[in-house]
């Protein structure tokens, strides 16, 4: 056990400074409208992707039923065949 001897002397006028500086506002209104903007984009892209995909779905498949509509498939069996090929590839 050790037994402090001298008191310790108060220092006065010293001013201590913070070494981590947080983010400015700036900054997280910049990073914020990047996220925003970022995903607003891959929505937009996402739903343009989704759009053509379905409509070439609908293409495809209103070419094969006015075909079945015609007469040009045998059968039952041959008119799903065909329309397995529109599915997504």
């Amino acid at each position: 056990m050790s037994v402090l001897l001298k008191a310790p002397i108060k220092k006065t006028g010293l001013i201590t400074k913070s070494k981590h500086v947080g983010p400015k506002t700036s900054s997280i209104l910049l990073v914020s409208a990047g996220i925003f903007i970022v995903v607003v984009l891959l929505m937009y892209a996402g739903i343009a992707f989704t759009e053509g995909t379905m409509k070439g779905y609908s293409e495809c498949r209103g070419k094969i039923v006015g075909f079945e509509q015609k007469g040009m498939y045998g059968s039952p069996d041959q008119f799903k065949l065909v329309l397995s090929y529109c599915g997504p590839k």
